[in-house]
């Protein structure tokens, strides 16, 4: 084992765990800083529009992120294996094949995202002052998202291995590069929605080609090299079975906020705003449970893949502490000095907008830990290799329970509140079906084996 390699399969996999996630945990905060500090830049030092129109894409853009992120799984699932069972070959295999699927897919999103930005707002039920904006951030950010796409595959080859701070790394670099670019462009170029979308992708390029780099530097079983650059299609069918669930699921979680999010856009640009700012800062609390679940997926997997299947409920044991640590840390700064963190997107916010945000996330953050649960259980199915049963149960328990709220509970009292707390119900009801199928197949497979 070098520096950034990770045996996860033998000592102390609770301290391990807690020392792979703690860097993926800064990872997704620095990440969720690009689309936030957009909306902190254009709320301080631009306009409340301009600003609007950008907090409306989020859920949109969360959307596709999302499922990017969900195909990963696959490359890391199997480059867990792989290296758990030292198979070299494969390991070589998989880290080819996983950037070819990422060129490809950027490209194909590049063109279809800024071709239909307008297409997709408009059946978001856009606010009509607001579409032409929103449209023109979601066009630039599109035509690089290729980036974002290119970094998240090259990185969950590192996280397969154990390396979670050289991402880290790269992010904070991008990160401090989209701070300057964001400010030169919106303070000294006068430039609104287009500076802060073409800082984002501009830091974006430059993480991408790091992690690139690194893999092209890297040792014999995860070199990427354009001499030997050649599609396995075996791998990249098992790539697809294992990330393609979870990029479905993460879509069809993700509509389900779109649809939420549709009916918010119908309370006026003050609930839109708040919402947007409330939504932004419980996704830094998201981000540190992700990054356990992400730990879930990768120790499950390299379990699974040395034959060390008794280790899998230590794993989801600590997964569980570790989100609710996550949550009750990130969450309880939030909610300690909500005042403080709304104001910093909005700069002299108003009390009506500041009291929208806080009662969304009242009700959000003081039971996010049962999302980080349902989370954890769904990583573990998906690292012993049931990721298609994964992704039923959450279509099942969060879609569609949330598409029956909306049409029943919220339709008879039309209020925020009423519409917020379809998440909670929704996590708890997914959570405790995932968390009998997963004891159910994990005896099961214990038995065989």
């Amino acid at each position: 084992m070098n520096k950034y390699e990770m045996d996860m399969t033998s000592g102390r996999i609770g301290l391990k765990l807690l020392k792979f996630s703690i860097p993926l945990m800064l990872s997704g905060i620095l990440q969720l800083l690009y689309n936030a500090f957009d909306i902190i830049v254009l709320g301080n030092f631009s306009s409340s529009t301009a600003q609007a129109a950008v907090s409306s894409t989020t859920s949109l853009l969360n959307l596709f992120v999302n499922f990017f992120l969900g195909l990963t799984l696959g490359s890391t699932v199997l480059m867990s294996r792989y290296f758990a069972s030292h198979d070299i070959s494969r390991c070589k295999k998989t880290v080819q094949t996983t950037m070819i699927t990422a060129l490809i897919v950027g490209t194909l999103t590049s063109i279809l995202g800024a071709t239909l930005s307008k297409y997709m707002l408009l059946l978001m039920k856009a606010d009509s002052a607001l579409i032409d904006l929103s449209t023109k951030y979601l066009q630039i950010y599109f035509s690089g998202i290729i980036f974002n796409i290119i970094y998240n595959f090259g990185s969950a080859i590192l996280r397969a291995i154990g390396d979670t701070r050289r991402p880290l790394i790269y992010l904070s670099i991008a990160g401090i590069l989209n701070v300057c670019f964001n400010l030169l462009f919106v303070i000294v170029f006068k430039m609104d929605v287009e500076g802060v979308a073409y800082g984002t992708i501009i830091s974006e390029a430059v993480s991408a080609i790091l992690v690139v780099v690194t893999l092209i530097r890297g040792p014999e079983y995860m070199r990427f090299s354009l001499k030997e650059l050649k599609i396995d299609f075996k791998i990249m069918k098992d790539i697809f079975l294992i990330g393609l669930p979870a990029s479905l699921q993460s879509v069809i979680f993700n509509i389900s906020n779109v649809m939420i999010q549709t009916n918010i856009n119908t309370f006026g640009e003050d609930v839109i705003t708040a919402n947007g700012v409330a939504s932004s800062l419980e996704g830094f609390v998201y981000a540190g449970m992700n990054a356990v679940y992400q730990g879930s997926v990768s120790f499950t997997s390299q379990n699974v893949g040395a034959h060390k299947l008794k280790n899998v409920p230590k794993v989801s044991f600590f997964s569980h502490l570790y989100v609710v640590l996550a949550n009750v840390i990130f969450g309880g700064i939030i909610l300690i000095l909500p005042r403080f963190f709304i104001n910093l997107y909005l700069k002299g916010a108003t009390d009506e907008v500041i009291n929208y945000a806080y009662e969304r996330m009242l009700i959000m953050i003081l039971t996010y830990s049962l999302c980080g649960f349902m989370d954890v259980c769904s990583g573990s199915l998906r690292g012993m290799g049931y990721s298609s049963i994964s992704t039923i149960i959450t279509v099942v328990g969060i879609v569609g329970f949330r598409i029956t709220w909306i049409y029943t509970a919220f339709s008879f009292n039309h209020t925020l509140n009423n519409l917020y707390i379809s998440y909670p119900i929704s996590w708890l009801a997914t959570w405790l079906i995932s968390l009998i199928v997963l004891i159910i197949l994990y005896k099961r497979n214990l038995k065989r084996n």
